[in-house]
């Protein structure tokens, strides 16, 4: 018993040092748990058969709703395209979607480089040499316990996988895909901003019309009633401009209505706090007076357009991931160096490294890569049917926008023409009423016809606004051409 006492001191008097320095390594460790076993010993039981309370989630700065934002009281285009840049959810989710790409790509590029690791293990244990083959005569079969500790760095690399190689190029085009659709997102979320500015545009041109032609039919109904006072006019005139007046302000307050309520729909589609206290009157919104052509425009839309970008890239990721599963039938080779420490303890132990070559042939596989290839080969049939699809979606958009500028600049022309002649119309039958050649029936009708030109005029201005903002997204120039 004495000899045993006296190696177990000079056993610890000789790992002393060592043990003191893993006690102050992992005694923090031990404290904090054994200080959430005592909070969970103190913590109340719910009675039987009562679920516990579920513990209330911890706040996050995500979790708070950030403060929609104010809009100035004079909004202009490039305003309503910023806001909406920042706040939009599809924006946003296309942005997610470029940053799982991203982390796809990170890790299919991380295994064509360096994996470097520790390995460290200590133990105590018995063998028993007949478990191996091994019966030595005159000596015991069981051996120990004895202890048994390795601790190295590990270093592997792939020295030969074009399987990994060519699905590190598909992930790296998927990824440009993911961030082409986020341009893509960017062009919609523009052209849906212009189309909202551009309706509020409308109604407010609506409104003012509307307020000038009353302001006109109280003029006509001022003139009638001293004519009638005068006994030069009849009851009939003053009762016709009178309903002139009220009809001209009923659709007043409907245009009135209608601006508002397109001003509601632009602070929903930007994203902003939801309100109508702000103006609308920014002329770059109906867009610029290039002249276009179809065939260019067409050729544009398909070197320029985001998404018909995507889906090519989506077709070239599509071919590489092919290729890749194709290529997990060569052979591969990969090297592998460990060097540490190798011994009984933490004190006792010796160098050593080991460093091979691993070659990996695969032979047979029961039909699984054959599987995987006619999987792959589906996706790029897919896609190759998605960027068919796309291009000749793109082509009609450019014709269709092309042509509808088009009809819209002759429409403009001629609804401008048509509100010149009605205004003077007007001027002219007024005359004739103060000069009591006719009555104000011709007054009456000739403020009708000038409300229809205006309408038209503002109608004609509108679409052709349109027309421009979806010529500028055929070609995907939407952003660029609105958010100078």
């Amino acid at each position: 018993m004495n000899n045993l006492n006296s190696l177990m001191l000079n056993g610890i008097s000789k790992i002393g040092p060592d043990l003191r320095w893993m006690l102050a390594r992992i005694a923090p460790a031990v404290l904090l748990l054994l200080v959430a076993m005592r909070i969970n010993a103190q913590a109340p039981t719910p009675p039987p058969g009562q679920a516990p309370t579920p513990a209330p989630a911890p706040a996050t700065a995500t979790s708070s709703a950030q403060p929609p934002t104010k809009l100035p009281m004079d909004l202009t285009l490039r305003q309503a395209l910023d806001i909406a840049l920042m706040n939009s959810t599809n924006l946003r989710s296309a942005q997610a979607e470029l940053e799982q790409a991203g982390g796809r790509y990170e890790s299919g590029k991380g295994t064509l480089l360096p994996q470097i690791g520790i390995f460290a293990r200590q133990g105590y244990q018995t063998v028993n040499t007949q478990g191996f083959g091994l019966d030595i005569p005159g000596q015991p079969a069981k051996i120990g316990p004895f202890g048994s500790m390795d601790a190295r760095l590990v270093l592997e690399q792939d020295l030969l996988n074009i399987a990994n190689f060519r699905s590190s190029k598909s992930y790296s085009t998927r990824r440009d895909s993911s961030r082409l659709r986020v341009e893509d997102a960017r062009e919609v979320v523009t052209l849906n901003v212009v189309g909202a500015y551009l309706q509020a545009m409308r109604a407010k041109a609506s409104r003012n019309t509307l307020i000038d032609q009353t302001k006109l039919a109280n003029d006509l109904y001022q003139i009638t009633s001293d004519r009638f006072k005068q006994g030069v006019s009849s009851e009939l005139d003053q009762n016709r401009s009178q309903q002139q007046v009220n009809s001209l302000e009923q659709q007043r307050q409907e245009a009135e209505y209608a601006y508002i309520a397109a001003k509601l729909t632009l602070a929903n589609i930007i994203g902003a706090g939801i309100s109508s206290d702000f103006e609308v009157s920014d002329q770059t919104s109906y867009g610029s007076d290039e002249t276009v052509e179809a065939q260019a425009t067409i050729q544009a839309a398909l070197a320029q357009r985001p998404d018909y970008r995507a889906a090519q890239a989506a077709v070239r990721a599509a071919e590489l991931e092919v290729k890749s599963i194709e290529a997990t039938r060569l052979p591969t080779l990969k090297m592998r160096l460990s060097d540490g420490q190798s011994g009984n303890s933490p004190v006792h132990n010796v160098n050593v490294y080991n460093l091979m070559g691993v070659l990996e042939v695969p032979l047979f596989t029961s039909g699984r890569i054959s599987g995987e290839v006619h999987e792959a080969q589906g996706k790029l049939s897919d896609a190759n049917a998605s960027l068919d699809k796309s291009r000749a979606q793109i082509e009609t958009d450019a014709l269709s926008a092309v042509s509808g500028v088009e009809w819209a600049l002759r429409e403009v022309k001629t609804s401008a023409e048509n509100v010149g002649l009605s205004r003077r119309e007007v001027e002219m039958s007024r005359e004739r009423f103060v000069q009591g050649i006719s009555d104000n029936t011709e007054v009456v009708n000739a403020q009708d016809r000038l409300t229809r030109a205006d309408d038209a005029s503002i109608r004609a201005q509108y679409t052709l606004g349109l027309a421009r903002a979806n010529l500028a997204r055929a070609t995907g120039g939407a952003e660029r051409s609105y958010r100078k």
